[in-house]
């Protein structure tokens, strides 16, 4: 079908900022008295705004300009604080507004309750006017407003918010820089507070006072993040929801789907279950946006089930690291050069389409949110990876697609996101379920209903590598957004911050689930071991897979290497690899059926493998160095077939689908299909 549409340029909003509406502040209007504590993470030449009260025209604004602190009456810059401001440290401001001026003070805090020397400023008021011409109520904090858009955005974070209809005395001022909260001073004169520590979901934040306004959230600022008060002993804020009185800002944060639709298509209910896309095109460049067709409730499904990794997909959308520094790093993994392509390029420079959880935000810090309601421009059918100058991820797994096409296997295609939404419920149905080739993000509802479901007699083909490793949460109004936060090891680009390896979406530790007691190897038999990304290896049968019990699975496949060419870094096992670890969850009764052979140094192993550096521990002399493709024949009746690598079903294809690798993979769906009751 084709179709002309008539589009327009839309605009997606960037950078973090909060906002409330308070009609009472222009009604009211002065006396007024702020509080908050702020803590930068990064300073530039640009004007960065921590609180903002907007006009139509200007704004009234607390901003840092040349790592100053400075008062913008109506849009007009008055007074800079005696202070330079600095990155990383905890800063309280307390600013007093009368009818005939507005006394600024700020002092640093030293993270042990102390602070130091207060800088003070006084302006003088014109005519009475504080707040902008135009003013109804409109604030916003860590960004200004301008007409539409938001502007000099605050890159750190912001909390312990107070605000009185009354003027604070010299003396108050001076306990609650020292840390003393409005609320035990004057009491009922404090109009509106926000306990940034408590119930750190949603983005939304209810007021302390009754009938105050809550505090919304935009282009998902971080909570469950370590306040000023922080000392170090607990690391959740459920625990010490005080402490955790904060959020942090990134003025490169994108959460995306802020824009009208300029065309709708409607899935007729004939449509088969599986892998589209909606090809647009302007005349001179083209673009496919991809979907997924699940089968209806109340039609008959398929015996097998493609499960997309769409939680990965996301995770890595619109990576940044091919024009990074760490793109250079990785390169040492590889034998030969690979750029970025065309699609990385046009990432780099557009800061509209957001980053993902592999990179780093303006100040360093990791990535912990990503949304797929943004063009992901690696989430496409022909984006060619810089890592492996082929197809990965989203479109390395048509390589799968197309030969369960090819052999005209019967099959449905699900997705992360309906796996998380409904549980064991979506694969209760189906003879076997098979993974892309690298399901590497897992929520706990996710893993629970694989679980359940190879337990209960489903069987699972993971046809992939590094899989199941980071426990990943999504968030519980936002669907279409996912929390990773790292922790302090695993195969990373980031650790995250002390004190916050928690995540805010659902309380869950964050990190490997390795380190929940989770390890992959407990489900599939095998985990994440190394990566690399020169020349892939093949896999060699061991002694034991020649055994009656399972010998069908070979069927077909000589002595053989298994894997010796592929589309993928030219065999089967390479890019990240799995093994069997028996002290790490590995079940007793896994058969391992065959190993890789010859990787070179080039591959490394994890780093959760060790406590201390050491040298020469790469693929040509260290045992750790291998994938094991194994067999698991689960307590409930199911079975788990394993291969451990990311490159196996890039050797489905090799000449004409007739190959050792399509073989094995043959025998063993058919098998699942054959013989569940």
């Amino acid at each position: 079908m084709a179709e002309q549409y008539e589009g327009c340029e839309q605009r997606s909003s960037i950078g973090g900022f909060a906002a409330f509406t308070n009609p009472a502040l222009q009604t009211n209007g002065l006396p007024l008295s702020l509080a908050f504590s702020f803590r930068p993470t990064v300073l530039t030449s640009k004007s960065q705004v921590l609180f903002s009260f907007n006009g139509k025209e200007s704004s009234t604004a607390i901003r840092i300009r040349d790592r100053k602190i400075e008062l913008v009456i109506d849009g007009r810059g008055r007074s800079l604080l005696p202070l330079n401001v600095a990155t990383q440290n905890w800063y309280r401001l307390v600013i007093v507004v009368s009818s005939k001026e507005a006394t600024i003070f700020a002092a640093s805090l030293n993270g042990t309750g102390g602070r130091g020397p207060v800088a003070e400023a006084v302006v003088a008021l014109e005519d009475s006017v504080f707040f902008p011409s135009g003013f109804e109520g409109d604030v916003t904090i860590a960004a200004a407003r301008q007409e539409r858009d938001t502007v000099q955005h605050f890159t750190g974070k912001v909390g312990e918010i107070e605000i009185c209809n009354s003027i604070l005395g010299r003396e108050h001022v001076m306990l609650m820089l020292n840390g003393v909260e409005a609320k035990m001073l004057v009491g009922t004169q404090v109009t509106s507070s926000w306990s940034m520590g408590k119930n750190v979901a949603p983005m939304t934040i209810p007021n302390d006072i009754e009938g105050g306004p809550s505090l919304f959230l935009f282009n998902l600022p971080m909570r469950a993040v370590t306040g000023s008060r922080w000392r170090g002993r607990y690391d959740r804020a459920e625990l010490v929801p005080e402490e955790y009185n904060a959020t942090l800002f990134h003025s490169d944060m994108v959460e995306g789907g802020d824009w009208k639709p300029s065309l709708e298509l409607e899935v007729e209910r004939g449509w088969r279950s599986g892998i589209y896309a909606l090809r647009v095109h302007d005349g001179q460049d083209e673009d496919w946006i991809p979907f997924y067709v699940r089968p209806a409730a109340d039609s008959k499904h398929a015996r097998v089930a493609f499960l997309a990794p769409t939680a990965t997909y996301v995770a890595y959308g619109n990576e940044t690291n091919s024009t990074a520094s760490i793109g250079d790093d990785l390169s040492l993994m590889k034998t030969e050069f690979i750029g970025p392509q065309d699609a990385d390029k046009y990432v780099s420079v557009h800061p509209e389409l957001g980053l993902s959880i592999y990179d780093n935000h303006q100040d360093g810090a990791g990535v912990a949110y990503a949304s797929r309601l943004r063009p992901l421009l690696n989430f496409r059918p022909f984006h060619i990876h810089w890592l492996n100058n082929s197809y990965r991820h989203f479109a390395g797994d048509f390589y799968l697609i197309d030969w369960l096409e090819h052999h005209r296997f019967d099959y449905d295609v699900l997705t992360d996101d309906d796996l998380h939404l409904e549980g064991v419920a979506s694969l209760r149905s189906y003879a076997a379920v098979i993974t892309g080739s690298h399901p590497e993000y897992y929520s706990e509802r996710m893993l629970d209903a694989v679980t359940e479901y190879v337990d209960s007699g489903g069987n699972l083909m993971y046809l992939g590598g590094n899989g199941f490793y980071w426990a990943t949460s999504f968030h519980p109004d936002k669907p279409h957004v996912l929390e990773v936060r790292r922790g302090y090891t695993g195969a990373r680009n980031w650790s995250s911050p002390p004190g916050e390896t928690v995540h805010a979406f659902t309380g869950e530790q964050g990190g490997l689930w390795r380190n929940r007691g989770r390890s992959p190897h407990r489900l599939t038999g095998i985990g994440m071991a190394a990566n690399g990304f020169s020349k892939a290896a093949p896999f060699k049968r061991t002694n034991t897979s020649g055994s009656s019990e399972l010998d069908w699975i070979f069927e077909g496949v000589g002595d053989e290497l298994i894997g010796a060419e592929g589309m993928m870094l030219g065999g089967a096992v390479g890019d990240e690899i799995d093994h069997t670890d028996y002290d790490h969850g590995t079940p007793p009764e896994t058969v391992v059926l065959a190993t890789s052979t010859d990787l070179s140094t080039h591959f490394q192993p994890v780093i959760e493998y060790y406590t201390n550096m050491l040298p020469e521990q790469g693929g040509s002399k260290n045992p750790l160095v291998r994938a094991d493709m194994t067999w698991l024949r689960r307590p409930g009746g199911g079975a788990v077939f394993s291969v451990g690598s990311i490159c196996w079903i890039g050797c489905l294809p090799i000449n004409g689908y007739e190959n050792p690798v399509s073989r094995v993979t043959h025998n063993v769906l058919s098998h699942f299909v054959g013989n569940m009751v």
